[in-house]
């Protein structure tokens, strides 16, 4: 029981914590932040949605459950009308004759009946059904968290992307300054004699060429934020533009993998799903081994009915010329089935232990899931300082390099590769910080907390 309200305080987490954000009208001008996105997400999401329509079957399942228990009753009523006309009759010896009276003639009649039946006892065939029917709704609700948590990732990683070709950007724009800078200078120290016309057409080609990678940038903006609206799931939104900044990535050091092994086995959607299907196999199982057993039943009956000439018994609401009632108590006993039971049996501790089976397998699969996420975050964090530092040098560098090549030193060649150098640098930082914060997505939606929550040593 604790570990079923554990995992109900998990779903009802999931959906709280979508709907905590603001929602932002289609068409609203300014940036959407990823709060918004999310927001939105919960709204519109098809995917999501069909999920929380899902849980609407768990109320009427559940009624269905709990109406084993109870009587099953029925009311009929009818009335009818019966014609005949008899053109052959007998006489005292029994020979046929022409019979004198050959007119029709007409009886109706009118009739109600009430019928009641309840099964006594079936050695707990009907208790498992409803066990499996509440294991069916965690089921359910484990989905929704599962589509909650793919939603969200899924939002995340589409939104970084689009920051991150929104950065790429950003920084294309920032080269083609410097390259259109590049090209004046070039140009004066032509002038000057400081520099040949080869060296004025190389400036001018990198100005093309940089405005070239700019398109393509835009280009690539434009497919992410697609990619987005559709992760989003909201045909109203039309200008859809994100924040510039991206976020400061989280140090891993601090993360603790047995701390979020044992998060994410107590509350991934997938295995929850699992043990829930584990749970309705076991439940299935024992009503299949009810069926050998007898079962106890009690019946009951009631009617009454009226009869009359010609249109006398016809319609009638109240038919009470004749009465009839009887109550009766069975014991059903299955003396040879077929062998369908024991087939029914062995089908469901077949598909028992092939669910045991499977949460083990699952339970694996999520531990090897969150090892391999983290050190891929890891690797990914170390990646991104890595790209800073070697940002730093070449930016150095080629500050070093400018001051080389106004006194004499430094050719335009050599100082075009450390610009390309420098460049290939700062793309590299966007690059790293996005494959990053993916890489925590991906961590936070098997482990559903965000990076900080669970510190070393494993206490939350």
């Amino acid at each position: 029981m604790a570990a079923a309200g554990a995992r109900a305080g998990w779903w009802w987490a999931g959906l709280v914590s979508l709907f905590l954000f603001p929602l932002v009208a289609a068409g609203q001008e300014g940036a959407l932040t990823l709060e918004e996105a999310l927001r939105r997400a919960g709204e519109t999401n098809p995917a999501y949605r069909r999920a929380l329509n899902d849980l609407e079957l768990s109320a009427t399942e559940r009624l269905q459950a709990w109406g084993s228990f109870l009587p099953e009753l029925s009311v009929s009523t009818g009335t009818g009308v019966n014609l005949n006309r008899q053109l052959i009759a007998t006489d005292p010896f029994g020979n046929p004759i022409e019979n004198p009276i050959s007119e029709w003639r007409t009886t109706t009649s009118s009739s109600q009946s009430l019928r009641a039946s309840i099964s006594l006892f079936e050695w707990g065939a009907r208790s498992q059904g409803l066990a499996a029917q509440r294991a069916r709704a965690r089921a359910r609700e484990a989905t929704v968290l599962s589509r909650y948590r793919t939603l969200r990732a899924g939002v995340v990683r589409a939104y970084r992307s689009a920051q991150s070709q929104q950065s790429l950007l950003a920084v294309e724009e920032e080269l083609l300054a410097s390259r259109r800078l590049d090209l004046e200078n070039t140009r004066r120290m032509f002038e000057l004699a400081g520099a040949g016309r080869v060296d004025v057409l190389t400036a001018e080609l990198n100005v093309q060429q940089q405005e070239q990678r700019i398109q393509q940038a835009r280009g690539q903006l434009q497919r992410a934020l697609l990619s987005l609206r559709t992760a989003i799931g909201d045909p109203g939104i039309l200008d859809l533009q994100v924040t510039e900044t991206l976020p400061e990535p989280v140090d891993p050091a601090g993360l603790d993998a047995d701390a979020l092994v044992a998060s994410a086995l107590a509350s991934n959607p997938a295995l929850m799903e699992q043990e829930a299907g584990l749970e309705v196999s076991r439940a299935q199982a024992q009503s299949a081994r009810a069926g050998r057993w007898p079962s106890l039943g009690l019946s009951f009956s009631a009617s009454q009915s009226t009869f009359g000439e010609e249109w006398a018994g016809a319609f009638d609401p109240f038919p009470d010329r004749s009465r009839s009632g009887g109550a009766s108590v069975g014991i059903s006993i299955p003396l040879f089935p077929r062998f369908d039971t024991r087939a029914r049996v062995a089908q469901a501790e077949v598909s028992l232990a092939n669910a045991e089976q499977t949460v083990i397998e699952a339970r694996l699969q999520v531990e090897e899931r969150v090892r391999s996420q983290l050190i891929a975050v890891q690797t990914a964090y170390q990646s991104y300082l890595i790209s800073l530092r070697s940002q730093e040098i070449a930016q150095e560098r080629l500050r070093l390099a400018r001051d080389q090549f106004g006194l004499g030193f430094r050719s335009f060649t050599e100082l075009q590769q450390d610009i390309d150098a420098a460049a290939q640098a700062q793309r590299a930082v966007v690059t790293q910080l996005f494959a990053l914060l993916e890489a925590q997505a991906n961590l936070e939606e098997t482990v559903g907390e965000g990076m900080g929550a669970v510190p070393a040593g494993g206490e939350a």
